[in-house]
């Protein structure tokens, strides 16, 4: 009996609303039952609000989450092509700190990887 009564509360909650300008007091009125001259008409406008279903929001992402492989990936392609276009002993350390870190989440992408970075070492060398 107590489970039903708590069913009709709940479904009484999804209603519409009705809005207008009391017109003796200027202030706006919300309510969930229309104004007396709603139906017969002879009063102030009224709006109707319809119900909307809240949509579910998603979830937020962990912010102490590593990044996925894929977002190392990239950054590291990018330190990759910075490096190779301008070598210097900073971008040498930022992308071994990548490469570090993509080793961890993808180990079998490492030696690939190690491949790409000497491709580049020999074409800046000559």
């Amino acid at each position: 009996m107590l489970a039903l009564a708590f069913l009709l509360l709940c479904s009484s909650a999804h209603a519409d609303l009705y809005r207008w300008v009391d017109p003796e007091s200027g202030s706006v009125k919300l309510s969930n039952s229309p104004p007396p001259w709603y139906e017969r008409g002879g009063g102030p406008a009224v709006e109707l609000i319809p119900y909307a279903a809240p949509r579910a929001r998603p979830a937020a992402a962990d912010p102490f989450a590593p990044p996925s492989v894929g977002v190392l990936q990239a950054r590291w392609r990018e330190e990759l092509l910075a490096f190779s276009s301008q070598p210097t002993r900073e971008r040498l350390q930022s992308l071994a700190l990548l490469n570090a870190e993509l080793d961890k989440a993808d180990p079998a992408g490492a030696r690939r990887r190690q491949d790409e970075v000497s491709s580049i070492q020999r074409r800046t060398q000559k």
